[in-house]
C-alpha cells in the first residue's frame, strides 16, 4: 500500500475515524480555541509546513485537509454546529499530524485546540508501522506482520 497522505499516513487515518466521536461541547470548544489562536502564529506554522515538506508530501497532505475538512463538516453538520473555525481547526491539526516532529513547535500550534479534546495528539507520534503494515493497522486485521 503506498502512503496516501503524507509522512504519517497511518496516524492521519487514526485521527480522521475520530472526528465523528466529538459532541457538540466538543466542537464548540474547538472551535473557540481555534479563534484565540493568532492568525500569525498559525501563518508561521504553515509556512513551515511547506519548508519541511517536499511537492509531493504537500500535495498528499493537502488530501488529507481536505478529507478531514470533509469529515469535520459531518460531523459539526450532524449536531446543528455550523462554526467554519471547527472545520479549519480540524484542517490544521491534520497537516501537524501529518508532518509531525518536522515542524517543532509549530505542532503545538497547529494541533492545540483540537489535542484539548482529544489529548493523544498533544504529543506527536511518527507512524510506528511501515506501508506494508498499514491495512491491518487502520482494519484491525490480524495480518502477517513483518511481511511485505
Amino acid at each position: 500500500m503506498s502512503v496516501v497522505f503524507g509522512p504519517n499516513t497511518r496516524r492521519v487515518l487514526q485521527f480522521l475515524t475520530h472526528i465523528e466521536d466529538l459532541s457538540p461541547q466538543e466542537i464548540d470548544r474547538v472551535a473557540g480555541l481555534w479563534r484565540q489562536t493568532s492568525s500569525q502564529t498559525r501563518a508561521e506554522a504553515w509556512a513551515e509546513v511547506r519548508r519541511m515538506t517536499t511537492d509531493e508530501e504537500r500535495y498528499r497532505i493537502l488530501v488529507a485537509a481536505s478529507v478531514a475538512r470533509r469529515a469535520a463538516l459531518d460531523a459539526a453538520q450532524s449536531h446543528h454546529r455550523h462554526d467554519w473555525a471547527f472545520w479549519a481547526a480540524v484542517w490544521d491539526a491534520v497537516m501537524a499530524i501529518a508532518v509531525c516532529d518536522r515542524i517543532g513547535g509549530h505542532y503545538d500550534t497547529l494541533i492545540a485546540p483540537v489535542a484539548a479534546v482529544m489529548p493523544s495528539l498533544g504529543v506527536c507520534r511518527q507512524d510506528q508501522l511501515g506501508t506494508r503494515h498499514l491495512p491491518d493497522a487502520v482494519l484491525g486485521g490480524t495480518g502477517r506482520r513483518g511481511q511485505p
